[in-house]
């Protein structure tokens, strides 16, 4: 493979000799094509089938399309071969023929690029060849070498880059056709045959006899036959001429074929084999999954009470029973998983009801405060627990339901005449308990009187099992014992969401606890990626400034050797010009002569070879030969003066030449630096093109952050401003507290609100963070600059939590102390009857102190507000001060380009004047290889054309893919960072 055609150099890619098709523009040379075919990359010529009508099929010549047979075999072995081909979605197919598409933009592009090389190096080693047969001086010679040689090197690496561009190609195109053969052999379906009237066909669908030519069914997975109307029905696939009338042939069907009928079996065998693996394992996998989730609800049932459900049952395990059927499996693991889930239904109905345990709790010992206040005049009560302290609303229910148990007992024991006064105990206690449900639920509706003027939707925990109870039901025995039954049950069942609600507060402050720990952690990574950000920016930045500083003296050093080559050409043409008209003159001298000496010597012979001539003629011959011989002598001299004078100005046109070539090898070195100036100056306009694109993100977030530090700000006001009114209401009247509780459910849901815009804002981090760490060397300065203010911003998100903490431990103490004050003094009217006395009590006082303090850290708590809400007005102008500081990188950038262009403008004149210079130099006609030279410049002449042309194509390329790059980019932008614009709809 790859054998190079005798007579050619091993890095040689065109012909030997130049032939008129290379010379052509519009000729591509076959070297690289042959090369690619001995690589076997280029697809075999297309054969078509004539006789296919307006459709042409492609085809081999050995194929017959009218041979059933022929094609039965080729339909059987196709489906064969690729039953293991892979099934691709329709995303991935798109993005397989995007793919191949680009690729073959690029195949495309590399191999005109290849082409124009090949015509460069063909030509290059054309002058090669002239340089040496014609003489030429060894200076162009060598430089003829060395751009055939850097020729033949791009031609190599485009050669190869093209090869490895093709290679890659092969891969999509691969992929898309064996997608496309697995489709169509999932798909194809042959024609069904009746097995009972078929030539003794099995019951098995496999035929016994040739007629399996058209009923074996092809499917991958499936024994099913497939009918009649869909065997080649597809327009795409064999067309078949004749099929119908071969079919009609008497001798149309072969022999039966034994072999063929057992490998038909023994693939379905196989493929029923493989099927029964596969949804074995499937089901492993799924009685696994089965036996995970139903070890998790296990534990998640645990948790929710750990003492009653501590002996809930195992699920059952696979292992343990592996003679069991594989339905009896999953039904275990099913059922259990069902009752699972109806037990933690029935846990989760039995917690609904955790919000109403303190208010009912209170109720209840409110009225059994009562009843024992009313059943005994010696029972002296104690203070009623707070509403958020269950262990002691407890203990208080469990301490006076014994004294009334103990109040029973002393009036069963008492003795048939104290049975006359049990009765108006009993009768007074009920009464009592009477007149506590009547309190409560006059509170209750002068609760929901107060919500609905406030137009407050009704609370569902304003609702609670007491309410069906009749306040005014007369005194009875039985409605005394179902009264006293009831609230036992009451007492146990609190006692148990007491225990349930302490271990949940306990859990959501551990989850608190973690949550704020990840937070930190993530705030600090942040500001890490910033700082290594601004780094980076702050490098690519003096980057540029390099660049443009390299540039500007690059302008200059040209600018100095344009000037001083055209001075040295301008001299160099004036001095070769005098000198030329010199030899001019010389010439026609020096011809004059000669013809004056030819004229005597022929009248010499003509003087010899007469026959009569006299003395005279003879003397004046002689004179005339002397006067022809000094004439001759001083045209030698003069010839001699010339030839020195012209070896003189041959020295200064080889001087010249030597600087001209200098200033063309200075030329083509800042041609090079000007090369890396302007990649580093695109380099550096991509980064700083994406830098604007990370900043005008970061910004975008930074004024999302502020709104909500602001609505912060705004809602931490209301809640200063609901503390001040519940303080007022408080002095005014003590029958306000359940709107206290209300304002502190409402606060405790701004602070969920708050938590939940934390949250929001650290997953709005978190995107941030992914979109920095792609942009990690474009945008150093700019998180420079942001560090700051997101450090800022976290010490002030860390300031709220506190705030919002110290709110609600503030709140939770006002509350405690008024229930304290309600327990303390019994029913409204008792402390309306009681207030006046405890004024100026101790705990009055403490109360008052304790409002006092309070309000005052209220009031520090709103100083530091607006010390925030400082901070970030302050923060806004700074995010002024940078979006200027953008304007100006932008104009600096939108200068430096307008810069760059007209470099590249005076980079080309200056090329053409040095061009045009050279060419305006001429050369002695009469001296050897003139020819060549004039060929030379021809042909430099041609080159420069071609290679200003190329530059214009590579130039329109390049503003080509940085318009599609920019639209990308803005597709991007539009779209947001969660889906790409090139992912298949």
């Amino acid at each position: 493979m790859n054998r190079q055609p005798a007579g050619r150099a091993l890095d040689d890619y065109g012909v030997a000799n130049l032939s008129p098709l290379a010379l052509r523009p519009n000729h591509k040379h076959d070297e690289y094509s042959l090369d690619r075919t001995m690589n076997g990359i280029v697809q075999d010529e297309i054969r078509y089938d004539e006789t296919s009508g307006a459709t042409p099929t492609l085809r081999s010549p050995q194929v017959d399309l009218k041979d059933p047979i022929q094609v039965h075999l080729l339909t059987e072995t196709a489906l064969l071969d690729s039953q293991g081909f892979e099934i691709l979605s329709q995303e991935e197919v798109d993005e397989l023929k995007k793919q191949a598409e680009l690729l073959s933009q690029r195949v495309e592009s590399t191999r005109s690029n290849l082409a124009i090389q090949c015509k460069y190096r063909d030509a290059a080693a054309s002058m090669a060849r002239l340089g040496q047969g014609g003489g030429a001086d060894d200076n162009e010679s060598q430089e003829s070498e060395r751009e055939r040689i850097e020729c033949e090197r791009k031609c190599d690496e485009l050669a190869s880059e093209l090869l490895e561009l093709e290679k890659r190609l092969l891969i999509p195109h691969r992929k898309i056709v064996e997608h496309t053969a697995a489709i169509l052999q999932l798909t194809h379906k042959a024609s069904k045959k009746k097995a009972s009237q078929q030539n003794g066909q099995s019951l098995s669908g496999i035929p016994g006899s040739p007629e399996s030519l058209y009923t074996y069914s092809h499917g991958r997975n499936s024994l099913d036959q497939m009918g009649d109307e869909t065997y080649f029905d597809d327009s795409s696939g064999y067309q078949l001429d004749g099929m119908e009338r071969a079919r009609k042939n008497a001798i149309e069907i072969p022999l039966k074929s034994p072999i063929r009928e057992q490998n038909q079996i023994r693939v379905e065998l196989d493929r029923l084999r493989e099927e029964n693996t596969q949804l074995r394992g499937q089901t492993d996998g799924l009685l696994q999954k089965l036996q995970g989730f139903n070890t998790s609800l296990r534990e998640t049932i645990v948790r929710f009470n750990p003492e009653v459900n501590d002996g809930y049952d195992e699920p059952p395990e696979i292992s343990s029973i592996p003679d069991t059927k594989l339905e009896d499996l999953l039904k275990s693991q099913t059922e259990y998983l069902e009752s699972g889930l109806v037990a933690v239904q029935a846990e989760q109905e039995y917690f609904a009801g955790g919000n109403q345990i303190g208010e009912r709790i209170e109720t209840i010992n409110l009225q059994l405060r009562d009843l024992l206040m009313m059943s005994d005049p010696h029972y002296t009560p104690t203070t009623i627990p707070s509403e958020s302290d269950v262990n002691g609303q407890m203990a208080y229910l469990e301490k006076s339901i014994r004294s009334v148990d103990s109040q029973l007992a002393r009036a069963n024991s008492s003795s048939s005449g104290a049975n006359s006064e049990t009765g108006p105990v009993l009768t007074g206690l009920w009464e009592s308990i009477q007149r506590g449900f009547s309190e409560a639920k006059k509170r209750k509706d002068d609760h929901r009187r107060a919500r609905a003027e406030k137009g407050l939707p009704e609370d569902d925990d304003d609702a609670s099992d007491d309410e069906g109870f009749d306040t005014a039901e007369p005194y009875s025995l039985e409605a005394f014992a179902d009264r006293v039954q009831w609230m036992h049950a009451q007492s146990l069942t609190l006692r148990d969401q007491k225990y349930v609600l302490k271990r949940q507060i306990k859990q959501q402050r551990e989850l608190n606890n973690k949550s704020d720990a990840e937070k930190d952690e993530e705030l600090a990574r942040k500001q890490e990626d910033l700082e290594q950000s601004q780094e980076m920016l702050s490098r690519a930045e003096q980057s540029a400034t390099d660049a443009q500083r390299m540039l500007s003296d690059a302008m200059k050093e040209l600018e100095d050797a344009r000037t001083a080559a055209a001075d040295t050409v301008d001299a160099a043409e004036a001095s070769v010009q005098k000198r030329e008209d010199r030899i001019i003159e010389l010439e026609e001298a020096l011809a004059a002569a000669q013809d004056s000496l030819a004229s005597a010597e022929r009248d010499l012979s003509a003087a010899r070879s007469g026959t009569s001539g006299t003395e005279e003629k003879i003397a004046d011959m002689t004179a005339q030969m002397t006067a022809v011989a000094q004439a001759r002598k001083a045209a030698d001299e003069r010839i001699k003066e010339l030839e020195t004078e012209l070896a003189q100005v041959t020295a200064q046109m080889t001087a010249v030449a030597q600087t001209k070539k200098a200033a063309d090898e200075r030329v083509k070195e800042l041609e090079t630096e000007l090369a890396q100036v302007t990649a580093q100056v695109t380099a550096l306009t991509k980064e700083r093109k994406t830098a604007d694109g990370t900043t005008k993100e970061l910004e975008k977030k930074l004024l999302d952050m502020t709104a909500q530090v602001e609505a912060v700000t705004q809602e931490k006001k209301t809640a200063h401003e609901t503390s001040k009114k519940l303080e007022k209401e408080l002095a005014e009247n003590s029958t306000q507290v359940a709107a206290v509780a209300k304002e502190r459910k409402k606060t405790d849901e701004n602070t969920k609100k708050l938590e939940k815009k934390v949250a929001d804002m650290t997953a709005q981090v978190a995107a941030l963070t992914q979109q920095t760490k792609t942009a990690d060397e474009t945008t150093k300065e700019l998180k420079k600059e942001l560090a700051a203010k997101t450090k800022q911003f976290r010490v002030k998100d860390d300031e709220v939590d506190q705030l919002n903490m110290t709110i609600a431990e503030l709140k939770t103490e006002v509350t405690i102390a008024r229930a304290e004050l309600d327990g303390a003094y019994g029913s409204r009217a008792e402390r309306a009857a009681e207030v006046a006395a405890i004024k100026q009590s101790s705990e009055s006082l403490k109360l008052q102190n304790q409002v006092d303090r309070l309000k005052k850290e209220l009031s520090a708590t709103v100083e530091e507000l607006e010390g925030v809400t400082r901070e970030t007005i302050g923060s806004e102008k700074e995010k002024a001060d940078v979006e200027a500081k953008l304007d100006e990188a932008l104009a600096a950038r939108t200068s430096l380009e307008t810069e760059l262009q007209k470099a590249r403008d005076k980079m080309a004149k200056l090329q053409e004047e040095l061009d045009g210079e050279r060419l305006k130099i001429r050369t002695d006609g009469a001296r050897p290889g003139a020819g060549a030279s004039m060929l030379s410049e021809r042909f430099r002449a041609t080159m420069r054309e071609e290679r200003k042309k190329f530059q214009e194509d590579l130039r329109e390329e390049r503003t080509r893919c940085r318009k599609l790059e920019e639209e990308l980019s803005r597709l991007k932008r539009s779209q947001g960072p969660g889906k790409s614009p090139l992912s298949p709809r």
